[in-house]
C-alpha cells in the first residue's frame, strides 16, 4: 500500500512537472512568437518612415501601432510572474544586464504603445488631411486644429501614458551594459522623452495658441548674436504675428528702431550699465532684452512695443537667431526669393543676409540705413509662402527634430502670457527662464555687447571652473580670443556710417570687443577676489576712462550677480577671474548616506559653442560613489570634466 503510494505521489510530482513545462513552453512560446513579430514590425517602421510621414498610408500606421501594441500587452501578461524575480538574475552569463533591466524595458514598451495607439487613434484624421491635395495648407489649418481640439481626449490619455515611460526611462538609468540593438533604439527615443509629456500639453494648447477661440498677436524679435546680448543678441529686427482661427492673418517685419516714438513720448532711463558704458539715457525698444531671463525681457519688449506704436497689449513673443534661420531651412529645404533668381539653402543663408546688410553698389547711405534690414521681411515672405504652398514635400518628423534642437540651444525662446501655455514651455525649457533650484550650485556667465558693433562674429570664450566641496569655494576663469585682423586703427566705439567708406558686414565685426559681463552664481554668494580691467577715455562715446573690477548686485531673486566689464582689442586675448565663496547648501546628504553635488551650467542664448573644463575638488578622506557624465580624469580626490556647452548642462558628482 505505502509503495503504491509513493508511485501515485511520484506520478501526481511528475504530472504537476509536465503541466508546469507545459505551461512554460506555451508562455514561451508565445512570447517568442510575439518577440518574432516585433522584431519583424520594427523593420516595417523603418521601411515605412523611410519615404517621409506625407507618404504614410494612415490605415496601414494604425493597423501596425495596433499589432506592435498587442505584441507588447502578449510579452507583459507572459512574462509577468518572472517580473519579480528579474533583480537577483544579474549573475547570467551574457543576458544578466538585459534579464535585469527588463521590468523597465517591459514598462517603457507597454506605457510607448499605449501612448501610440492613442496618438493615431485621435490625430489619424490629422494625417489624412495634412495628405489632402484637394486643398491648399493655409485652407487646411483651421480643420486641422478642430482635429487636434477634438482629439485632446485621446492626447490626454497618451500623455498619461507616456509619463509611464518617462518614469521608466528614469528608474532604468545607464543603458551602456545593454545589448547593441536595445541601445541603438535608445539613440532614437531618449531625445523624444526629454519633451516628455509636456509635448501632449502643447499639442493640447496648440489651437488656443492659433487662435481657434480669438486673434492672437505675437512679436518676433530677430536678435543677431554676432552683437551679443543677454538673450541671444541685439534685436535688429521686429516682426509682428496675427493669427486667427489656425490661419495667418498678417506677419510683418521692421527695423526695430522704428519702434520707439522717443521724439514725441517720455522714456524711462536704461540699466545703469547701459548709461555707463554706452552712454545711453533712454531705455528703447531694440536694447529690452537687457535681463538673461528671457520671461523678463520678452514682457519688457512687448510694453515697449505697444508704448511706442500705441498697440493694444500683445500675446507672446518668439526670439530667433540666424542659427535658428539655418536650421529652419536645413529642415524646409530652399527658399526661393519671388521676383530674382535667388534661393537660399542651409550653406547660404546667413552669408546672404551679411551681404543684404551691406551698402549696395550705387546705393545712398542714407538710403542704406533706411532700407538695410528690409531683407527680413522679404524673408519672411518667402518662408511663409513655403510652409503654405509646399507644405507636402517638407518632412515634419525633421521639422520637430531641427525646431526642437533649436529650442534647447536657445536658437528659439517662447514667451506667453497664458498661464497654462507659460507652464508647458517652462516645463519643456524653451521659455528662457533663469532660475536656480536650492540645494545646487549653478554657473551662468552672460556677455553683453556694449560697443555698438558685430564683434561677437570675431570672439570665442573658453571657460574653467573649479569647485573646492571642503571650503566651499569656487574658481571661474573666463578666456576670450579676438580672431579678428589687427589693424594700426585704436578702439572706436562707435562707427560712423560714411559715403566714402565701404560699409561691409565683415568690417564691423573687425572691432574692439566691449564686453559687460554677468556672472551669475547661487544666492549668498560672496565675492572675494576678481580681475580689474582698464580701457582708456577715447576708447568709448562718453570719453569716460574705466577701471573695472567686480561689483556684486541682486537682479535675479534666487541667484547673485557678479559684474565687470573690460575690453578685448583686435586679435588679442583677455582673462578674467572670479573667486567666491559659496553657500553651504551646494552639497546635500541623500537618503543612501551619501553627499551629491550638483552644478547647472547654462548656456547663453546666441552664444558659439564652448569647452568648458570643471574642475571638482573632494573633501580629504572621502570616495567617488558616481559621477555623470563620466569624468574626463580622475585624479586623487579631483574629477575633470571636458564639456561642450551648445545647451544646459548638468554635472552631479555622488561621493561619501
Amino acid at each position: 500500500m505505502q509503495k503504491k503510494s509513493r508511485n501515485l505521489g511520484c506520478l501526481f510530482i511528475l504530472g504537476a512537472f509536465l503541466l508546469l513545462f507545459i505551461w512554460l513552453g506555451i508562455k514561451g512560446w508565445r512570447t517568442y512568437k510575439a518577440t518574432q513579430s516585433l522584431l519583424a514590425q520594427q523593420t516595417q517602421i523603418e521601411t515605412m518612415m523611410a519615404d517621409g510621414i506625407s507618404n504614410i498610408d494612415p490605415d496601414t500606421a494604425e493597423a501596425l501601432v495596433m499589432d506592435v501594441r498587442r505584441d507588447v500587452k502578449i510579452i507583459k501578461d507572459e512574462t509577468a510572474i518572472f517580473m519579480p524575480l528579474t533583480p537577483y538574475l544579474g549573475w547570467l552569463p551574457e543576458v544578466g544586464s538585459l534579464v535585469v533591466a527588463a521590468p523597465h524595458l517591459i514598462e517603457m514598451a507597454d506605457g510607448g504603445t499605449e501612448a501610440a495607439a492613442y496618438a493615431i487613434r485621435g490625430l489619424k484624421p490629422a494625417l489624412i488631411l495634412m495628405q489632402s491635395a484637394d486643398t491648399s495648407t493655409e485652407s487646411r489649418l483651421p480643420d486641422m486644429l478642430q482635429i487636434i481640439a477634438d482629439a485632446q481626449p485621446d492626447i490626454t490619455q497618451a500623455n498619461g501614458a507616456m509619463e509611464r515611460v518617462i518614469a521608466a526611462r528614469q528608474e532604468l538609468g545607464d543603458v551602456s551594459d545593454l545589448p547593441w540593438r536595445i541601445r541603438t533604439l535608445f539613440e532614437k527615443a531618449d531625445p523624444i522623452l526629454e519633451l516628455g509629456g509636456s509635448s501632449f500639453d502643447l499639442l493640447n494648447a496648440l489651437p488656443h495658441l492659433m487662435g481657434s477661440d480669438g486673434v492672437r498677436q505675437y512679436l518676433i524679435l530677430a536678435q543677431n548674436e554676432d552683437e551679443l546680448r543677454a538673450t541671444g543678441g541685439f534685436i535688429s529686427g521686429v516682426g509682428l504675428l496675427t493669427v486667427e482661427n489656425g490661419k495667418i492673418v498678417d506677419l510683418t517685419f521692421d527695423d526695430a528702431y522704428n519702434v520707439d516714438d522717443w521724439r514725441n513720448k517720455p522714456y524711462d532711463f536704461p540699466p545703469q550699465p547701459l548709461y555707463d558704458y554706452m552712454g545711453l539715457e533712454l531705455f528703447l525698444f531694440r536694447d529690452a532684452n537687457y535681463w538673461p531671463d528671457f520671461p523678463t525681457s520678452a514682457q519688457k519688449t512687448m510694453d515697449l512695443y505697444s508704448y511706442g506704436l500705441d498697440h493694444p497689449p500683445l500675446d507672446g513673443v518668439i526670439a530667433i537667431d540666424q542659427q535658428f534661420v539655418k536650421m529652419l531651412v536645413e529642415a524646409v529645404g530652399p527658399i526661393d526669393i519671388a521676383g530674382t533668381d535667388v534661393s537660399l539653402n542651409a550653406g547660404n543663408i546667413i552669408s546672404s543676409f551679411q551681404q543684404a546688410w551691406a551698402l549696395q553698389e550705387g546705393q545712398e547711405t542714407a538710403a542704406w540705413f533706411v532700407n538695410r534690414k528690409a531683407f527680413l521681411g522679404i524673408f519672411g515672405a518667402a518662408i511663409q509662402d513655403k510652409l503654405f504652398n509646399d507644405l507636402s514635400n517638407i518632412d515634419p518628423v525633421l521639422l520637430i527634430e531641427k525646431m526642437t534642437e533649436a529650442a534647447d540651444g536657445s536658437h528659439l525662446q517662447i514667451y506667453m502670457r497664458d498661464p497654462q501655455v507659460a507652464a508647458v514651455l517652462d516645463d519643456l525649457g524653451w521659455n528662457g527662464r533663469l532660475h536656480n533650484d536650492a540645494g545646487q550650485d549653478v554657473l551662468f556667465a552672460v556677455d553683453t555687447n556694449v560697443g555698438y558693433n558685430k564683434s561677437n562674429f570675431s570672439v570665442e570664450r573658453k571657460t574653467q571652473y573649479t569647485v573646492d566641496l571642503a571650503s566651499q569655494q569656487a574658481n571661474l576663469t573666463l578666456t576670450y580670443f579676438h580672431q579678428g585682423i589687427a589693424t594700426d586703427k585704436a578702439c572706436t566705439q562707435i562707427q560712423n556710417y560714411r559715403a566714402d567708406e565701404v560699409i561691409d558686414y565683415l568690417n564691423f565685426a573687425n572691432e574692439c570687443y566691449y564686453n559687460f559681463l554677468r556672472v551669475y552664481a547661487p544666492a549668498n554668494s560672496q565675492l572675494l577676489s576678481s580681475t580689474t580691467h582698464s580701457a582708456p577715455a577715447e576708447w568709448f562715446v562718453n570719453k569716460t576712462a574705466q577701471q573695472s573690477a567686480a561689483q556684486t548686485i541682486v537682479e535675479q531673486p534666487d541667484l547673485t550677480t557678479f559684474t565687470n566689464f573690460m575690453v578685448l582689442p583686435l586679435s588679442d586675448s583677455l582673462t578674467t577671474n572670479f573667486v567666491y565663496q559659496l553657500p553651504s547648501t551646494i552639497s546635500q546628504l541623500q537618503a543612501d548616506g551619501t553627499q551629491q553635488y550638483r552644478l547647472v551650467i547654462y548656456n547663453q542664448a546666441g552664444s558659439k559653442p564652448e569647452n568648458v573644463t570643471v574642475t571638482v575638488k573632494l573633501p580629504a578622506g572621502s570616495s567617488l560613489v558616481t559621477a555623470v557624465p563620466t569624468p574626463t580624469s580622475i585624479t586623487d580626490n579631483q574629477l575633470s570634466f571636458d564639456l561642450s556647452l551648445t545647451e544646459d548642462l548638468v554635472v552631479e558628482v555622488d561621493y561619501r
